[in-house]
């Protein structure tokens, strides 16, 4: 990772990452539990394995009265992990329970060409062309169109470590929790490529002392 890829500026909370195998039900379920306690001893900011534009179509559905954003991401998801019946549940649950949630997605830009372009013209339409948001998620379309153009995942795990620590910018030293795959969640492990360390190594190297992760694919395989 190179260090001038990004400014890093003080933060002083603390960063609970739990490692899962996607998909697996009692996994998600677990983690519902996890967040809901997080989430009634004040924390609001949930990092998730997704790309900054999903996250925050999945906030604006989180200020609507029906679930056709929810949807619209859930279709959009087909032919991945993610789509399935509990992570859509998962989700429904978060709004229904702990409304106040905020998601953060910290991943290149998955699925640029569907969602990614969904929420820029909701941006347009909304006379935002101008704002962060918009810098931002066409900054990520393009991530997610490099990174499908050369499948790197070098590019990708440092993209990821990046991305969470804009994201972390903007929360003003409160915790978060943060959800992933175990394969970027471990503190002393390398990536898939075993080239560089993951994500979570990385962000412990910055945040020493404040990173916390628990693997929890090895207590709910299936």
């Amino acid at each position: 990772m190179e260090s001038n890829d990004f400014i890093v500026t003080p933060y002083n909370g603390k960063i609970y990452l739990y490692g899962e195998k996607h998909g697996v039900k009692k996994t998600i379920n677990e983690e519902f539990t996890i967040w809901n306690e997080h989430y009634e001893s004040g924390m609001r900011h949930l990092f998730i394995e997704t790309a900054y534009f999903t996250a925050e179509y999945l906030n604006l559905w989180m200020g609507d009265e029906e679930d056709v954003r929810l949807y619209e991401v859930y279709s959009d998801w087909e032919g991945t992990a993610s789509h399935n019946p509990y992570i859509l549940n998962f989700y429904k649950r978060i709004k229904k329970t702990c409304p106040e949630t905020i998601f953060h997605g910290t991943d290149v830009g998955h699925q640029y060409f569907s969602t990614g372009l969904r929420y820029l013209n909701y941006l347009e339409k909304n006379g935002l062309s101008e704002s962060e948001n918009y810098k931002i998620t066409k900054h990520v379309i393009d991530q997610g169109s490099q990174y499908y153009n050369s499948n790197n995942d070098i590019y990708r795990e440092n993209k990821m470590v990046e991305n969470f620590i804009r994201e972390l910018h903007s929360v003003d030293h409160e915790h978060i929790m943060g959800i992933y795959g175990t394969a970027h969640t471990n503190l002393n492990k390398k990536d898939f490529t075993r080239s560089i360390p993951c994500m979570a190594s990385q962000l412990n190297s910055i945040y020493d002392g404040q990173v916390f992760s628990v693997d929890l694919s090895k207590a709910y395989r299936k």
